[in-house]
């Protein structure tokens, strides 16, 4: 223990080098005072000794496999399976699966009869072991024990891993560092204000579809939720469409496109009116099917290949994005009759293929849509005529919102731009900026904008001052778009956390935590329980056509 001590007192711990580099390197002026830096000792032969001794005696006469997440946790995991008597299996878990490959979550074999314990350097906030524990409860194996180097916190700041029943090792705390170099334990510096993982119970978690039918190379925004009041209908990767009892869980019905494109046969999400329910596909179809029986009332046949989401106006209007395979027919714009499915009038002058979705305004008279050629075309809803169109600097692979009140339309590009268009002629009222791109639509809530980008932050823009209000970094790329209630913001990352943030100030409330990135838009909404109170209900769905109903406790 001695020895292990003396190795982080003089190897591990940081505080001069990275103050000075942190002088220069965070944007908000905070300075780093001090770090745990396990990375470099780890690949150290005396360092992994000493560690495999110390857990050899904790675990000595008992039979465990042990894991833990890349990759910092890898060494720790190799050089206890070669020096340890009591390690019967390891493997590692992947922060995210592999975009190739065979897409695995994690490498190795597990043993569900054999106890799990989760190794790693640091424990600081849980997350870490937080979010293998939730992919491996997912995989059909239990947690026992987590067991890490040095505990950042007091025990009573891990609740979330308390409920779960696991235990808590470790072998030193800050505290036992307070003589040598003057660090204690971080909740009895400053009680922080915790981010509780906690506030949502799951009520129930479906799959689509089976792993080998998920596409898992596209890390994109897919067939997203929409809903009614007992029901939510989602597309998957294989060419199924569901309808599925919002209070159960059950699909209530199924419907099954004939062909398309292999791994992304349904990546446009449905919108409905009334009695209907719409979305596009990679047959180059737009179908409408009953709400209630899921049968055909008709297909809109056009289009080689459809990727945006349907646009309904008035129950009597639905709008879509076309795209084709031809060398001088690329994308377009159509509106389509709902009661005859026929088109009123379609443009197809857009010079690429368009996955964006348009959307109308009725008040404004117009339809607005992106295009993979970096433009913003503005079509005349009457008639579809092109009224404008405006250059960005990337694609525009989302949907736009409307401010009325300033007639401008809103919406973002890969160039890492935020575009406030004027409606009447075109021209730019403002570009807020990005540090990189932006692959999700805006959310207006009066004069402040909210959107997610591929740089794994969340941006509020005030349209008003036209400046920056507040920015909340992620620990992954943002392709969801923002949803709104009351006070919050709500919106999920590739990280797998799907973040409640406070709308005026930018302050997280809470995270809630799947196994899988979260790509698409949430549905957030108060909901009358069976105890007649009422919660807000989140319906999150992964990238893996995972499906989530969570209940505020």
């Amino acid at each position: 223990m001695e020895k292990m001590k003396q190795i982080i007192i003089q190897e591990v711990f940081e505080n001069k080098k990275v103050k000075e580099i942190s002088k220069s390197s965070d944007a908000n002026g905070f300075v780093t005072q001090w770090v745990m830096n396990f990375k470099s000792v780890s690949t150290k032969r005396e360092f992994l000794n000493t560690y495999t001794d110390i857990f050899n005696e904790k675990y000595k006469d008992k039979k465990v496999q042990i894991g833990g997440m890349e990759s910092g946790a890898i060494p720790l995991i190799t050089a206890l399976a070669l020096g340890s008597e009591s390690v019967s299996g390891c493997f590692y878990v992947r922060k995210a699966r592999k975009k190739h490959d065979l897409s695995n979550i994690y490498e190795g074999n597990i043993d569900a009869n054999i106890p799990i314990v989760l190794v790693d350097d640091i424990l600081n906030g849980g997350s870490t072991f937080l979010k293998q524990i939730i992919i491996l409860e997912e995989e059909g194996f239990k947690v026992k024990e987590v067991f890490a180097i040095v505990k950042f916190r007091d025990d009573s700041f891990y609740k979330e891993l308390e409920d779960k029943g696991i235990k808590i090792n470790y072998i030193f705390e800050l505290d036992d560092f307070k003589k040598e170099i003057g660090l204690v334990n971080l909740d009895n510096i400053k009680k922080e204000a915790r981010v509780p993982f906690d506030k949502y119970q799951n009520i129930w978690g479906i799959k689509l579809n089976n792993f080998s039918e998920n596409n898992m190379y596209s890390i994109l925004p897919k067939s997203g939720l929409c809903d009614d009041e007992k029901y939510i209908y989602t597309g998957s990767d294989d060419g199924s469409f569901y309808c599925i009892e919002k209070e159960t869980g059950d699909t209530k019905w199924k419907y099954k496109i004939s062909f398309g494109v292999p791994g992304k046969n349904i990546f446009s999400t449905p919108t409905t009116s009334s009695k209907f329910v719409f979305f596009g596909a990679y047959d180059g179809n737009l179908y409408c099917l009953s709400k209630d029986t899921g049968k055909v009332v008709w297909i809109f046949y056009d289009a080689d290949y459809i990727g945006s989401s349907p646009n309904v106006e008035n129950n009597k209007y639905v709008y879509i994005a076309l795209e084709f395979g031809w060398i001088k027919k690329k994308g377009g714009v159509a509106k389509i009759d709902i009661k005859t499915g026929k088109a009123i009038w379609t443009n197809y002058n857009m010079s690429a293929l368009t996955h964006a979705s348009p959307v109308s305004n009725t008040k404004l008279g117009v339809v607005v849509c992106g295009c993979n050629d970096s433009y913003v075309y503005c079509f005349d809803k009457k008639n579809g005529n092109i009224k404008w169109k405006y250059k960005t600097n990337g694609e525009v692979k989302y949907g736009c919102v409307f401010d009325e009140k300033k007639n401008l339309v809103i919406i973002a590009s890969v160039d890492g731009g935020v575009y406030c268009i004027k409606i009447k002629d075109g021209t730019l009222y403002h570009r807020f900026e990005g540090i990189f791109g932006f692959y999700s639509t805006p959310a207006l809530d009066k004069d402040t904008i909210y959107i997610g980008g591929l740089d794994k932050r969340v941006y509020c823009f005030d349209l008003k001052t036209k400046n920056k209000k507040w920015e909340v970094v992620t620990a992954g790329r943002i392709f969801a778009s923002p949803a709104l209630h009351k006070e919050c913001v709500y919106i999920g990352s590739n990280d797998g956390n799907l973040y409640e943030i406070e709308k005026e100030k930018g302050k997280i409330l809470s995270r809630t935590m799947i196994s899988e990135r979260i790509v698409n838009k949430i549905i957030i909404k108060e909901e009358i329980t069976s105890n007649n109170i009422s919660k807000k209900v989140m319906y999150i769905k992964s990238f893996t056509n995972d499906i989530y109903k969570f209940v505020e406790k």
